[in-house]
Parts: structure tokens; C-alpha cells; sequence
């Protein structure tokens, strides 16, 4: 369904009940008054789709996902077979509509968020009008929900040249440590941010990388079950983040101490840093347990580094670099490329420690969505 499409009044019914549906998960998906929130769902859903999708749950925490089973019980007034149901499923997940993992030959499936979610399922097969639809949808009203209540998707981890002994670092701070301790497949898909930039004749600044972005575990298995990136090793995961930190990319990681992927995005290309580095707080939306500093001795003002930055968190001022610290991410690109060995990373006084996993992070974000709710 790439095409323009005007609902009827049965079909826009029915889009609405799922867009109201969504709009109660962690990260929701507010309406608006355009209609473009069901506009961008007919990518997704066909009608009788949107309406066996209205009934499913979130995919957080993993063991709510439902069976066949448990979903044909809560759509029999739908007149459907268990048979034409599970055909509906299998092809939802296909389009990468719904998430999906399979355990002891059993089935589950689940709704999930726009972002990081279906929107990230598109890889490899946008088109200019999904793009248009849902930058629309990002405009009117899903970046202000996606920033509602001021808890991160994503955490900066540095980059490993940028940190010394002497930081004493979490574990979930070291790259490497991350990668070693992980449990369970690891996939690489490309990044969706850069295709779409692609797409739009305006592709990236910084890197002619595409295969960027790896993810963990049940998203990897998802990944890799549906065609959308390719299982590598932990050898090969850590290769391409030193491509990428080569390249000057700065790693988004999930903000959970056993994250679940991590990006390697650029100022240029990446969704969040293009918005976030339009604030003058980027460095407090963004956790992270570190800034950067000069030593204004060594600086020789020669702009490395205001090159290298992608939040736009440096400037030359009186021919020396100078950090706005609210800005500043953390990442450490600064500071493996100063010719100078003028700059540095300081640790923040008081550490950031994100949530154990992903199930408590969006756990978190839902509790603190209802406290604001309860309080309007």
C-alpha cells in the first residue's frame, strides 16, 4: 500500500482504534489533525490487519508476547480461522509490523513502538513517500512524544581511544567489555537512517559505511529471522564498531547496562542527533557519563575538532576550541583526533547508571508516561 490513500469511513474507524491502541505503549503514537498518523499505519496494516493488531500487547517485558493461541481466543469475534490468523500473523511480521520470536517450536507475537521499532523494520525497503509520510508524522506530533518524558532510548558509550586508565569507567561504559559479555546472537543490519538519506539525494557527510548498526539478542534473532541484517560474531561485531569509530560515528547504545543494539549514527544522518543537537541541552537528553575539555595551553585553535563533533557542542573562540558543556555528548571523536593532545574526557560528578535491561527501561519510560498523564 505505497500509494496515496483516502479511508473510507469504516477503514479510518478501524485505523483509529489501532492508533489508540499504540498510543498506550511506552513510547505512544499520539494522533494528529492532519489524519497522517493513519496514513503512515496503512504502510503497516491493511484494515483487517489493523484490526487483529488492535488486540495484540507490547513486546515489553518479552514474556507477554502471545501464541497463536492466546490471540485467536481474543479476536473470535473477528470471524477469522485460527488457519487465516496465523497466515495474517506470519505476514505482519514479515513486513516487520509486528515483533515476533520463535521458542520450542512455539509461536509469539507482539505490537511494537515506532521508534526503535517498526520504523527500523523498514530497512531495506523504503520508498520517497513512507519518508514523506512519516517525517510529517515526526513533525506533528511523534517527536514531541518521543521526548515526552525526558528518559533516553539510547546511552553514549565512548569511543575505547578516548578513555585511560585513570577515568575507571563502568562496565557498561567500555565497548569492548559490552561486546565479550553478551549473551546470545548478534546481527548487523544497515542504517536506515543513512538508506533514507540516500533515497533523498542527500547522503552522508561523515561515512560512506552503511552496514552501521548491530543488534543483541531477541532483536538480533528478529532481525535475522526476517532477512533484515545478517548474524556475525562477537570478532567481526567489534571490527565494524572500530570501522565506524574510525569514521568518526558516535555509539548510541540502549540505555540498559545489557543493551539490546548499538547504533553508530552522525550528525548529518541520524534521526536523534539532528534533532537533539538543534537543543541547547543535548548533552542532558543524551546519558552519558562523561564531557570533553581542553586544555587551552595545548589547543592551537587549528577546528579538528569542531569538524569531528556531530552535536555542534565546540566552537573556535579567540582562536582556541571552546566546549559548551550542555552540549557535549561524551562520545570522545574530539578527542582521538586532536593533533594537539589538547583535549580530553572528564568524568561527570554524579555517574549515570542506566536500568539492568531494556524490559526495565521502557518499564520506567510507561510509569513515568502515566505519572504525567495522571498529573494533566
Amino acid at each position: 500500500m505505497e500509494e496515496s490513500l483516502v479511508l473510507n469511513e469504516g477503514d479510518t474507524k478501524i485505523y483509529r482504534e489501532l492508533q489508540q491502541h499504540l498510543d498506550e505503549l511506552p513510547i505512544g503514537y499520539p494522533p494528529t489533525r492532519s489524519g497522517i498518523d493513519l496514513k503512515l499505519l496503512t504502510y503497516y496494516f491493511t484494515p483487517e490487519e489493523a484490526k487483529i493488531a488492535a488486540r495484540l500487547k507490547y513486546k515489553f517485558p518479552l514474556k507477554s508476547l502471545e501464541t497463536l493461541e492466546d490471540i485467536y481466543d481474543n479476536v473470535k469475534d473477528l470471524d477469522i480461522t485460527k488457519e487465516k490468523l496465523e497466515i495474517s500473523l506470519d505476514n505482519m511480521v514479515k513486513k516487520g509490523s509486528l515483533f515476533f520470536r520463535e521458542e520450542n517450536g512455539k509461536k509469539y507475537y507482539a505490537n511494537d513502538i515506532l521508534v526503535l521499532g517498526l520504523y527500523e523494520h523498514k530497512v531495506n525497503k523504503l520508498t520517497k513517500d513512507f519518508l514523506d509520510t512519516f517525517n510529517q508524522y515526526l513533525i506533528e506530533a511523534f517527536a514531541q512524544e518521543f521526548l515526552s518524558t525526558n528518559i533516553s532510548q539510547f546511552r553514549i558509550v565512548p569511543v575505547e581511544q578516548s578513555i585511560t586508565r585513570e577515568h575507571h569507567i563502568p562496565t557498561y561504559d567500555e565497548l569492548t567489555k559490552i561486546i565479550e559479555d553478551l549473551e546470545g546472537p548478534i546481527c548487523v543490519q544497515n542504517c536506515i537512517c543513512r538508506q533514507a538519506n540516500d533515497l533523498m539525494d542527500n547522503p552522508c557527510k561523515k561515512t560512506d559505511l552503511r552496514e552501521n548498526c548491530i543488534g543483541f539478542g531477541e532483536m538480533a534473532q528478529y532481525y535475522i529471522n526476517n532477512g533484515f541484517g545478517r548474524e556475525i560474531k562477537k570478532e567481526e561485531a567489534l571490527e565494524i564498531l572500530r570501522k565506524n569509530q574510525e569514521n568518526g560515528l558516535v555509539f548510541e547504545a540502549g540505555n540498559a547496562i545489557s543493551p539490546h543494539f548499538i547504533c553508530s549514527c552522525c550528525g548529518c544522518c541520524c534521526g536523534v542527533l539532528q534533532f537533539l543537537r538543534l537543543l541547547p541541552n543535548t548533552g542532558e537528553l543524551l546519558p552519558s557519563n562523561q564531557f570533553a575539555e581542553v586544555d587551552l595551553e595545548l589547543c592551537s585553535g587549528c577546528g579538528t575538532c569542531v569538524e569531528r563533533c556531530q552535536v555542534n557542542a565546540i566552537e573556535i573562540k579567540e582562536e582556541k576550541s571552546n566546549i559548551n558543556v550542555k552540549k557535549c555528548i561524551g562520545c570522545g571523536n574530539c578527542v582521538v583526533t586532536c593533533p594537539e593532545e589538547a583535549l580530553h574526557l572528564v568524568k561527570k560528578d554524579e555517574e549515570f547508571k542506566p536500568p539492568p535491561t531494556p524490559e526495565e527501561l521502557y518499564e520506567k519510560i510507561l510509569a513515568k508516561k502515566i505519572e504525567i498523564k495522571s498529573q494533566k
